[in-house]
């Protein structure tokens, strides 16, 4: 965005010039001020585009300014940096409508990077004239989420093949949506096709279309995806649940823009950018002749690694927050709080579920909450159980343990879990575990795992 209105709100002189020099080469109008009152004032009299706000002014407390603020420039976006660590902040900011928490000291590519994707994210919202979008903006500030915001950031505005890669309820979908509200294809369809949830024969007809009088019951012609998504973007989730003859079908239409309907003789061409996404190892199922090594190829231009929600943990006050502010508001609750007792269950859970799994209990903790502080007798009794079982991992059987035994298994879970997180790669898997290769390599065959 050029010319972009940028406001600065910081009460130390040192921070508003760090912060003027790290915009220095970018397009924007910046504004700079040190008090709270000073800045809504300004606000009252102009618009903005974006507003990076100090939580610790010595006029305002930060919630209270940022509550102004959201009152009286809603389209403006609004990023908070502190230098008080503390996730109940985060939450409540989250909650208001922040768009992104930063903590102090910064890295200056990263809150560019966020001031860069904030402003994208309003181009899209002004450009799409009050239709309501999601997607567009991926939650948190983990190092491996700054990277995958940053593979969005460059990728979306091409029209290279995306695979996207993670765990159930790691959000695929969602990044997807991001790449196409970011792309060039904006203004076009984006179409989802759950590859799993469809039969082979069914999936054929759904994505080429077919003829009258094709097959049995094809009493008129029908448009395939391939057609109604042309100029959009066509998204395959679970791709490794296709079948080999539709995998040699798609190869095609990726090698050369056009395809057949069913039943049809002559080619139609087609503009359609593909993204796909997959919660399986690619590699080892072209080794078990399930997956097509050509087609994989062809889909692995840009792969995007999503980490599971138990490896990013520092995200999840921040997406705590915003399924608080968004539920809330859904289900007509006025719930504004997550108290710390259940923060701490959140934090110490494992989240087999993912993101998928956190946005649901904060669901059901609105629904059963009864004041406005979500509290532990409102989470139900699955995570407190499952945490409990974590808390009392060192209880002692009368009988006493085969501590050699214990020790075996659990050596086995790291190096089965590190194998996982490098998709295989006995390389990498002995640096998470410190271990020397040939180390792990003797461990892997002891145990007879595979790789």
């Amino acid at each position: 965005m050029s010319q972009a209105q940028i406001l600065i709100i910081d009460d130390e002189i040192s921070m508003r010039q760090l912060l003027k020099y790290i915009f220095r080469s970018e397009s924007y109008q910046i504004t700079t001020v040190g008090f709270g009152k000073e800045a809504l004032e300004l606000i009252e009299k102009q618009p903005f585009d974006l507003i990076i706000q100090d939580m610790m002014l010595p006029d305002i407390e930060g919630i209270d300014l940022l509550n102004q603020i959201r009152a009286l420039q809603k389209q403006a976006m609004v990023i908070v940096i502190t230098a008080v660590v503390g996730w109940k902040t985060a939450v409540e900011a989250m909650r208001i409508g922040a768009f992104d928490y930063i903590r102090k000291p910064f890295n200056n590519d990263n809150i560019k990077a966020v001031v860069a994707r904030a402003l994208k994210y309003k181009a899209v919202l002004d450009s799409m004239s009050g239709r309501p979008i999601d997607g567009i903006h991926i939650i948190g500030n983990s190092p491996q989420i700054q990277q995958v915001q940053d593979i969005i950031r460059r990728a979306a505005p091409t029209d290279s093949t995306i695979i996207i890669h993670g765990e159930s309820g790691t959000g695929k979908e969602l990044v997807a949506r991001a790449l196409h509200l970011a792309s060039l294809r904006r203004e076009n369809v984006f179409i989802p096709v759950n590859c799993a949830a469809i039969s082979e024969t069914l999936l054929e007809s759904e994505l080429f279309g077919h003829l009258k009088g094709s097959f049995t019951n094809a009493i008129a012609d029908k448009k395939g995806l391939f057609e109604v998504s042309n100029n959009g973007t066509l998204f395959f989730d679970e791709i490794g649940e296709m079948s080999l003859q539709t995998q040699v079908k798609l190869l095609r239409v990726l090698e050369y823009r056009e395809f057949v309907p069913v039943g049809g003789t002559q080619p139609m061409q087609v503009d359609v950018r593909f993204i796909t996404a997959t919660n399986r190892n690619l590699e080892k199922e072209i080794e078990k002749g399930d997956f097509r090594e050509d087609l994989y190829y062809r889909l692995n231009v840009i792969p995007i690694a999503l980490p599971p929600l138990r490896e990013r943990k520092e995200d999840i006050p921040l997406l705590a927050g915003h399924f608080l502010a968004l539920y809330a508001s859904r289900l007509h609750k006025y719930v504004t709080e997550i108290s710390e007792e259940v923060m701490q269950l959140l934090l110490n859970y494992h989240w087999p579920g993912n993101i998928r799994e956190l946005s649901n209990l904060i669901q059901r903790a609105i629904v059963l909450c009864e004041g406005n502080i979500i509290v532990k007798e409102d989470l139900g009794n699955y995570i407190q159980i499952e945490n409990k079982k974590k808390e009392d991992f060192t209880y002692f059987p009368p009988e006493g343990v085969n501590l050699e035994g214990k020790l075996e298994e659990l050596e086995k879970k790291y190096i089965v879990e590190a194998l996982k997180i490098t998709k295989g790669s006995l390389t990498n898997a002995a640096k998470l575990l410190n271990l020397s290769f040939r180390s792990l390599r003797y461990k892997v065959k002891k145990y007879k795992l595979e790789t």
